[in-house]
């Protein structure tokens, strides 16, 4: 049941949309003014308000102003009589649900309050999550509150306080660069620069030139002397993304720098000295590297003293909610929503290779899709709700037991005595009902499907709670 706000001059209106709100279940009360209305949206917000823009007093759209600026997240449903092309145009920009024209079509009018309550179900339940994890620093670059991700924040902890060579490890899109953004912040030097650059994405020459700076002269094009990005770290971190692509010759630099603190600009002979603090991340397996002689062991040692790995967006979709609503509260106001249940449940069906990126990316399409309405599946990209299970059986079934699994042993880690065996039961329990549905409960069949002896599945049901009781086995 949903309470619903009619605001209308017209008594008959108010009578006719009441009646049709109370078939679907709903609890409506009426308004018959604009200042009425504002009065009792702000002694009790109802779930949705349906708004006459001809009234007495102040105007519908006046009203509609003020209640999207004291309650944003409020849908509101414009009716009139005059369906002009401005009165749309205005209402929408304004922030209106919906517009409908008098006489109102009331199938269409169902479809509408339909879709206007989820938007605001969809609504608050976003602003849930957003109280339960106000941001701090931290929380405004990394969200998500699964056992992935709180090793990974234990690091960051760690990680923090001192300047050593740290290492972060993940799949493309999994949010590195915002890990080291977070170790900076929770270190002495979170005062100073924080200074990324991408040596994937820059030849050879011009990553050495970006890194360590150059003089006037020394290379063609260099017209000028120029400050490398080591140098403007100074004071503060120097983030290397994709650390991997780096050639051996700013290998070799790279090293001399970690080890002494010295660096000389390409076409120079000064040594300068740099105090920046050096992060690393790859999403190659850079140990394989090593091992094939295209990466240095001695650099890579120097970068690895603390390592720390990304999880994929597939093996924690428990922060699915939270990232969710924490990228819909990067949209433009004027495209901010909330998401369906059917959207969100095919977030958590699709596999997510690109990771977080990826699922930002979504949710700025879908936002844009939806022209501020909530987002439902049609609004996300075809690729994502266009896949039915996202995952084969397996993998999916592996991804729901490693969910079950991270769950229970944060259960353990809280001494809320998880153990092994009752882990095992949890798992054997649905199975063994499953199978003894199947063979209608006759317990030499079930073992002879199971390969185990009778009297083992005997004393499994018995231990279970699942054994027969007040009758024999037909094959008993």
């Amino acid at each position: 049941m949903a309470d619903i706000l009619i605001v209308d001059d017209e008594a008959s209106i108010c009578a006719a949309f009441s009646r049709f709100l109370k078939t679907d279940g709903h609890q409506p009360r009426v308004a018959s003014s604009g200042e009425d209305a504002l009065r009792q949206v702000a002694e009790s917000a109802p779930d949705l308000v349906i708004l006459d823009i001809r009234l007495p007093g102040i105007s519908g759209l006046e009203a509609l102003r003020r209640i999207q600026h004291d309650h944003p997240r409020l849908p509101v449903i414009i009716i009139t009589a005059h369906g002009t092309m401005q009165n749309a145009v205005e209402a929408m920009q304004q922030g209106a649900y919906e517009y409908l024209v008098k006489p109102v079509d009331l199938p269409r009018a169902r479809e509408v309050v339909a879709r206007a309550l989820k938007a605001s179900a969809g609504s608050r339940e976003v602003e849930d999550l957003r109280e339960v994890a106000a941001p701090g620093p931290l929380e405004r670059i990394l969200v998500g509150g699964s056992t992935p991700m709180q090793e990974v924040y234990k690091r960051i902890g760690m990680a923090g306080l001192s300047d050593v060579g740290v290492l972060i490890q993940g799949e493309s899109g999994t949010g590195k660069e915002q890990v080291a953004i977070g170790i900076h912040l929770n270190s002495s030097r979170r005062n100073g620069p924080f200074v990324p650059i991408n040596c994937g994405s820059l030849p050879d020459t011009l990553l050495e030139s970006e890194l360590f700076g150059h003089e006037e002269g020394a290379f063609t094009g260099a017209v000028r002397r120029k400050i490398g990005r080591l140098q403007g770290a100074n004071g503060g971190t120097l983030f290397l993304d994709e650390v991997g692509e780096m050639s051996t010759a700013a290998q070799v630099k790279l090293l001399r720098f970690l080890e002494d603190k010295k660096l000389q600009h390409l076409g120079g002979t000064e040594q300068i000295t740099v105090d920046a603090r050096v992060i690393a991340a790859t999403n190659q397996p850079i140990a394989e590297r090593v091992a094939e002689g295209s990466f240095r062991e001695d650099l890579y040692y120097r970068l690895n003293v603390l390592s720390i790995t990304l999880p994929p967006l597939r093996e924690r979709l428990g922060d699915l909610p939270a990232l969710v609503a924490h990228f819909l509260d990067q949209v433009p106001a004027h495209r901010r929503t909330g998401i369906s249940p059917e959207a969100m449940a095919a977030l958590r069906r699709y596999t997510w290779p690109g990771n977080v990126r990826e699922l930002r990316n979504a949710i700025e399409h879908a936002c844009v899709a939806a022209r501020g309405r909530l987002v439902g599946v049609e609004h996300l990209p075809e690729h994502i709700f266009a896949s039915p299970l996202g995952t084969d059986a397996e993998s999916k079934l592996e991804r729901l037991l490693r969910d079950f699994a991270r769950s229970r042993i944060a259960r353990a880690e809280k001494g809320e005595g998880v153990t092994y065996d009752s882990i095992l039961a949890e798992l054997e329990k649905p199975l063994l009902q499953e199978i003894m549905a199947c063979t209608g409960g006759n317990q030499a069949r079930a073992s002879r499907v199971l390969a185990i002896h009778r009297t083992t599945l005997r004393k499994k049901l018995e231990e279970l709670g699942l054994a027969r009781h007040g009758g024999d086995d037909p094959e008993g």
